[in-house]
């Protein structure tokens, strides 16, 4: 590996080096030997980096070019504690613009947890939701934390990050969806108006949905409670959201 490149997987550690602001393609990283060869035919795999002794453990030929780089030059650029042999670059695909179409669509607030997003990742992929989106106070999508807890999920989902939620809310409104926000003070016994779609806001780990985003929603709703848990973690709180919307 040259010095070069040595530095630039280095860099992409940092999350302006991930989003250049000047010339230079966006792109992120990816460790898990697995999810890199699930997407072997992705257009936007840039260049997959492997150990000797992760090919010595191989029983078949990878299916794309790779390049060799030592343990030394692999604990140099990798995040995860306990490196896996293989590292893969990936250009950050480019936003679809959303259509208004979808059934079911839920928006996060101020997410701040790398693995809470990365696990909402994985469970709306779980449960068949294609897009989602994010407020401007959350945690980054290509977060190696929020990457590797995705599980390669985040190559299946559309993501609109870096919004202003009360505009978004309102837009959606405009595009008659129903906007549900959850709140400790919210309903636990509320009907879905399965004619019209829906739009569910989760908010910060400690403070929930914001005011200004709630002020703007249809409705408060809260998960029903059977124990003396205050409340819950929120991507556990999502995944039980997505899997009644899909009821």
């Amino acid at each position: 590996m040259t010095n070069k490149e040595l530095d630039f997987l280095i860099k992409l550690k940092q999350k302006k080096y991930r989003h250049p602001a000047s010339a230079g393609e966006a792109c992120f990283v990816v460790e898990n030997p697995k999810v890199i060869l699930e997407e072997k035919n992705n257009k936007n795999l840039k260049q997959v980096y492997v150990t000797d002794n992760f090919l010595a453990s191989l029983d078949d030929s990878l299916p794309f070019k790779y390049q060799v780089i030592s343990e030394k030059e692999l604990k140099q650029v990798t995040n995860a504690v306990t490196p896996q042999g293989m590292l893969a670059v990936f250009a950050i695909p480019e936003i679809k613009d959303f259509a208004f179409k979808a059934k079911a669509i839920f928006i996060l607030d101020n997410i701040q947890d790398p693995g809470n997003l990365g696990t909402i990742i994985r469970t709306a992929d779980w449960f068949g939701f294609k897009d989602l989106f994010l407020g401007k106070n959350c945690v980054e999508i290509f977060n190696p934390k929020v990457v590797a807890a995705s599980m390669g999920s985040l190559f299946h989902l559309n993501f609109y990050a870096n919004l202003d939620l009360v505009e978004l809310v309102k837009d959606l409104k405009k595009n008659k969806y129903h906007v549900l926000a959850t709140d400790l003070k919210g309903k636990e016994k509320f009907i879905l108006d399965t004619a019209k779609k829906i739009a569910v806001i989760v908010g910060n780990e400690a403070q929930g949905v914001s005011e200004e985003v709630k002020n703007e929603a249809d409705q408060l709703i809260k998960l029903r409670s059977f124990g003396q848990a205050e409340s819950l973690n929120v991507a556990v709180a999502t995944a039980i959201l997505m899997h009644e919307f899909k009821r």
